[in-house]
Formats: structure tokens, C-alpha cells, sequence
């Protein structure tokens, strides 16, 4: 796969009631993944989950990245308000947490949103592009070069440990036994590219009660902490046709290094596993 993505990605829009539908579904799949946690870890990470004026709260103290620490669906299930901007504020505050993020995206509301988030000292950040697709036929990844032989597996309990180590070494964090606790979880399914025997990429899987599927738990995360983009392609080929096995009616993504020209690696093999880029979400915070 060369430098550039080769095929256009579909940007036809969702409605406010799809957008509603794909941002519960994500906001699902991180609930359960922080629940998943021991309890002893939670407490002494700061991890946590709370429900706030429709919206998922993430915390994740011990990590110190933004990312970890976000709202998922505020302004989309329900309009946001000022109170409720302020309670999660108030919240991040009181769990000493100062590096976090809040979304906004094409659907969200009311139409001062933006504004309201401007006016409490909160910038744009960055964007992730959104992905989704249905059920139709899964489509095909590019083939890796020539001379790359990448093995894709889902991860069980002989490899757990293994997978575990890679995403944390990856990621530079301490999850203790956080990670394996998602093997034989309900809805989940982790899966990785080994190259030579050796993993160099991993994506998970959730899937909900409702049937949509989210990917994530990507690393390394394509266009970020690496520009090899062939493992991730070869890894999300293998978890749609899965899914599609599995009876999911629709999966969620992001492209986490959106371009304007829609011309990386990553949108050239998500259109050609059947993805669209309905919206842009942008994250606010104190910068």
C-alpha cells in the first residue's frame, strides 16, 4: 500500500436520530470497558464512568491523557445546557483531573453549544473522523506489500497476557490486570496482526445488545504513532467479516488522523471495507 489512500470515502451525512444511535452505541462500549476494570485498580487509577445530562463521563486519573478522561454524546441524545457543563466540569474538577476533552459534532445541541464551551475556556483540540457501515458484504482490505506475511488472530486466554503487554507498551500505561479481564467478556473480542510471530498491531471489538459493533482499542493508532497502516487493514478486514458472522447490523469507528483531502492509507481501506464518513467530532479543551 503506497503513501496515499487510493479510494474516495462516501461522506453522506446521518440524521440527528442515526447520529443518536451510533454515539449511544460508543458511549456503551466504553461504559463496559471501564466496568470491566478490578476495583482495586479503578480506585487507585481514578477510573471511572458517570451518566450526566445524557452524556457519558469518563475519568481515567493515573493516565494523564485526555483522551481517557472525555464525554461521549453530550448535546446528541439530549440538548446540552449550562448546568450540565458545568456539572462536568465541576466533576473533572473534583476528581483533580485538568487534561480532559468534551465532543461536538454536526448533530449536537442547541446551536450555542459551541459557544457555551468557548465561553468555560475550552479550544479545539482536534477531530476524529467518524466511520460507520452496515451489514452488507464485507468488502475486501488492500493486500499488504509483497513481502509482508501478517497473520491475523483473535486473542484467548493463552495469548491474553501477551496482547496486554503490547497494548501497554504501546500506550505507556499500567492497566494491571485490567486488560485480560475483556477475554471472555461478553460482547468483546480483541484481535491482532503478528508479523514474523511477533505482534505489531491490535484492534478490539464490542459488540452491544443492539447489534452495532465499535472498533477500537487501536494500536498503534494509525496516522498517530504510526504510519504503517497495513496491519490495522488487514486486522479490521478480519473483525467485519467476524462481526458479520456474529449477526452485527452495523460498526463504528474513527479515523483518529482526518485529513481535509481524505487521502491517507486509513480512508482508502475503511471505503473499501464498505465504511462512510457521515461527520467530524471535535474535541474541546483547555489548551
Amino acid at each position: 500500500m503506497g503513501a496515499k489512500g487510493t479510494a474516495a470515502i462516501d461522506t453522506t451525512p446521518v440524521d440527528l436520530s442515526a447520529a443518536v444511535v451510533i454515539e449511544a452505541a460508543e458511549a456503551r462500549a466504553w461504559a463496559d470497558l471501564y466496568a470491566a476494570a478490578p476495583a482495586e485498580f479503578a480506585a487507585a487509577a481514578g477510573l471511572g464512568s458517570v451518566e450526566v445530562g445524557g452524556a457519558l463521563v469518563l475519568r481515567w486519573a493515573a493516565s494523564g491523557r485526555r483522551y481517557f478522561s472525555r464525554t461521549i454524546g453530550l448535546g446528541v441524545a439530549a440538548p446540552a445546557t449550562p448546568v450540565t457543563l458545568d456539572e462536568i466540569l465541576d466533576h473533572y474538577r473534583a476528581c483533580g483531573i485538568e487534561m480532559f476533552l468534551l465532543q461536538s459534532l454536526p448533530r449536537c445541541r442547541p446551536a450555542g453549544y459551541e459557544g457555551w464551551l468557548r465561553d468555560r475556556g475550552l479550544e479545539p483540540f482536534d477531530a476524529q473522523d467518524r466511520i460507520v457501515r452496515g451489514s452488507g458484504p464485507p468488502g475486501v482490505a488492500p493486500p499488504p506489500l509483497a513481502h509482508r506475511e501478517l497473520v491475523v488472530e483473535r486473542v484467548g486466554p493463552a495469548t491474553a497476557d501477551e496482547w496486554a503487554e503490547f497494548l501497554q507498551r504501546v500506550y505507556r500505561l499500567d492497566t494491571g490486570t485490567w486488560l485480560q479481564a475483556l477475554i471472555g467478556r461478553a460482547g468483546w473480542g480483541q484481535y491482532v496482526a503478528r508479523e514474523g510471530g511477533e505482534i505489531v498491531a491490535a484492534r478490539g471489538m464490542f459488540i452491544g445488545p443492539d447489534g452495532i459493533a465499535w472498533l477500537g482499542m487501536d494500536g498503534p493508532v494509525p496516522g498517530i504513532t504510526t504510519e504503517d497502516h497495513e496491519p490495522d487493514a488487514a486486522i479490521c478486514a478480519t473483525i467485519v467479516a467476524d462481526g458479520l458472522g456474529r449477526g452485527v447490523r452495523r460498526f463504528i469507528a474513527d479515523i483518529e488522523a482526518p485529513t481535509a483531502e481524505m487521502d491517507t492509507p486509513a480512508y482508502g481501506y475503511f471505503s473499501q471495507l464498505g465504511f462512510s464518513r457521515p461527520y467530524v467530532r471535535t474535541h474541546y479543551a483547555r489548551i
